[in-house]
């Protein structure tokens, strides 16, 4: 009997570390279209992206879950020097990308503070390239990896058939990318006072929201607003970027769950 129940509890105890060591989702990001400014902080430069996930069998990534560019996705680092110029390079080399949230809805990109003076930059921005696709950094002892033939379908016929239902969605996609553009032009955290709305708002404007179309700023003023609707947000219990980051996140779980429909009538 007494073995009978170390077996049951390690049975409980270490399915969950082994189903933690096999490699997470593939994941396609969106198309930027124009630069997304980084923020500097702290040591560290950094913005979020709008992702969705290309494998639905595999692990979704918890928070900060490692992630690499696979090979043939374009996304550069586009350098402003000392003198005003500018120049890009292949993001690749310089930068880290971890899972913005549990989940695989939106993914971070950072670049140290000493890489950018490395390269004789003052300020960076990225540029998210069509058909850009990101693969889990492989771990020690992942028992389901993703081999090269995973990377050849994540990045092929997969990534294909996620431009064509998400990527190339202009209606939902624009929402998407508004919702992004309002949360990395928002801080991470605001001190609500009478006048945080409007403060707010004009610190998004001038963040890089007022460059976009009339059309895109009307929807990033709706979105706003339904936030600060939000008690939490008004009284100061949830920042209201926070909110629109669940706002972005629950727009992109419906392209997946899409796009999830769609590989399931292919195959």
């Amino acid at each position: 009997m007494l073995i009978r129940l170390i077996t049951f509890a390690l049975a409980f105890t270490v399915s969950p570390l082994i189903g933690a060591q096999a490699a997470t989702q593939s994941l396609a990001l969106l198309e930027t279209g124009e630069l997304t400014p980084l923020v500097c902080a702290n040591g560290s430069c950094q913005a979020e992206f709008s992702s969705f996930c290309l494998q639905k069998d595999r692990d979704l990534p918890r928070a900060e879950a490692p992630y690499e560019i696979a090979a043939g996705s374009e996304i550069q680092l586009v350098l402003t020097g000392m003198d005003g110029r500018l120049s890009r390079v292949p993001a690749a080399p310089h930068v880290r990308i971890n899972a913005a949230r549990s989940g695989h809805t939106a993914v971070t990109i950072t670049v140290p503070q000493h890489t950018l003076a490395a390269l004789g930059a003052q300020r960076a921005a990225i540029q998210i390239g069509a058909g850009a696709t990101l693969m889990p950094v492989p771990i020690s002892g992942d028992d389901n990896p993703q081999t090269e033939q995973d990377k050849r379908i994540a990045t092929g016929p997969l990534r294909a058939l996620g431009a064509r239902i998400v990527d190339r969605n202009p209606q939902g996609v624009e929402t998407v990318l508004v919702l992004n553009r309002l949360v990395n032009a928002l801080p991470m955290t605001n001190k609500v006072d009478p006048g945080a709305r409007k403060r707010l708002w004009s610190q998004a404007l001038e963040n890089g929201l007022k460059a976009e179309s009339p059309k895109r700023i009307a929807i990033a003023a709706k979105e706003y607003q339904a936030c600060w609707r939000n008690r939490v947000v008004e009284l100061g219990g949830l920042p209201v970027r926070d909110c629109l980051e669940k706002r972005h996140d629950a727009l992109m779980w419906t392209h997946g769950k899409r796009y999830w429909k769609a590989v399931g009538v292919g195959s």
